[in-house]
């Protein structure tokens, strides 16, 4: 059997979903790879294909890229009609379906988040929710992360789509020495946040956070892709000098132990990688109670939930101040995160499905 992963960028490909891929592989499916960027795909003797979905907003207005697009996609299904095309992120699976629905193919979507929760305004639901219901006709499979997206697709989709949901994309285990340590009494020095760099990522507010902290000796570190340019501008101007914008960094799972909490303030989620990994290293989260976030945290036992960016300075300094509160919640976060949550175990599931329902 051969299966197809079809995402927008080779980022998502690499970062999430090479180990579902290489594990496919040994389990003895083809696998290969569409994207738009196919020379930074990290997946080697494997074939390639190259689509040039839309990465900025002016290529959204392009009608050329469209009909290229357009035929790129019919060169790919005509050569492999009877493949499962396994679909990611939200701008490669419309497209694809949209270019594809009048013909017979096998197809997953795997939903990293819907672009509308039960808090988006009615009218950008009302769009968002009409594109997914004419095009889960053309889908054989939904793969949710949450419970919201989950629910919705089982009540409102065709019966004749099969619906499974498993915990995002997996994680790596954590080391036996790591789990010794997370026993030992820790201070709150530094914070976490790991998200792309885009306003809907909360960093206005963040920069707001780091200046009511600065005189508390605490800082903030972020990671994230996409350019930080807007939000390092309001730094110097503001001398914030207690918050520092990195570039993404492959390795950071690593690196995330030496960080005492997540500050996570995106607004919207389908399962957040960053949340998982670092319960999973014993950092308690604050974020907004939306979907994917109430998936995971469960408020003042391994995070806490906040109503507004102006409840995170004393949430933190609480927290530093009550050592023993601290402590307990870090070991909560990091049994919080089972052996549901890993790679290993996603993999299997995904193959299952595969193998069963294809």
């Amino acid at each position: 059997m051969k299966i197809i992963f079809i995402t927008t960028r080779s980022i998502t490909f690499n970062t999430f979903l090479k180990s579902q891929a290489d594990f496919l592989t040994k389990k003895g499916l083809k696998v290969e790879v569409a994207c738009s960027d196919i020379e930074k795909l990290n997946f080697k003797n494997n074939l390639k294909h190259k689509i040039d979905f839309p990465n900025r907003i002016i290529d959204l207005f392009n009608l050329v890229r469209y009909l290229n697009i357009f035929f790129q996609i019919h060169k790919l299904v005509k050569k492999n009609p009877s493949t499962v095309f396994y679909l990611h992120t939200p701008v490669a699976s419309h497209l694809f379906r949209l270019f594809t629905f009048f013909k017979k193919l096998k197809i997953i979507y795997f939903v990293h988040g819907f672009r509308f929760t039960t808090s988006t305004n009615f009218l950008k639901a009302f769009f968002f929710k009409a594109i997914e219901k004419i095009f889960s006709y053309k889908t054989d499979i939904f793969i949710t992360i949450n419970n919201e997206d989950y629910n919705y697709v089982k009540h409102n989709y065709p019966k004749k789509s099969l619906f499974f949901k498993v915990n995002g994309i997996g994680l790596n285990p954590t080391t036996k020495n790591f789990k010794k340590n997370i026993f030992k009494t820790k201070e709150i020095k530094k914070i976490l946040v790991i998200a792309a760099y885009k306003k809907e990522k909360g960093y206005f507010e963040i920069l707001k956070v780091a200046e009511s902290l600065k005189n508390h000796k605490l800082r903030i570190e972020c990671f994230g892709y996409g350019s930080s340019h807007k939000f390092n501008s309001i730094k110097i101007k503001k001398n914030i000098f207690n918050i520092s914008f990195n570039k993404f960094d492959s390795k950071l799972e690593s690196k995330i132990k030496n960080f005492d909490i997540l500050l996570h303030l995106s607004k919207r989620e389908g399962l957040p990688v960053a949340v998982m990994q670092s319960l999973s290293k014993g950092l308690p989260v604050i974020c907004y109670d939306i979907r994917g976030n109430n998936d995971l945290i469960k408020d003042k036992i391994n995070g806490f939930f906040i109503n507004s960016y102006k409840e995170v300075s004393n949430k933190i300094l609480y927290l530093k101040l009550e050592k023993e509160s601290f402590n307990k919640m870090r070991f909560n976060a990091f049994r919080s995160i089972n052996k549901n949550f890993l790679n290993k175990q996603i993999n299997l599931n995904i193959y299952k499905i595969i193998k069963n329902y294809l």
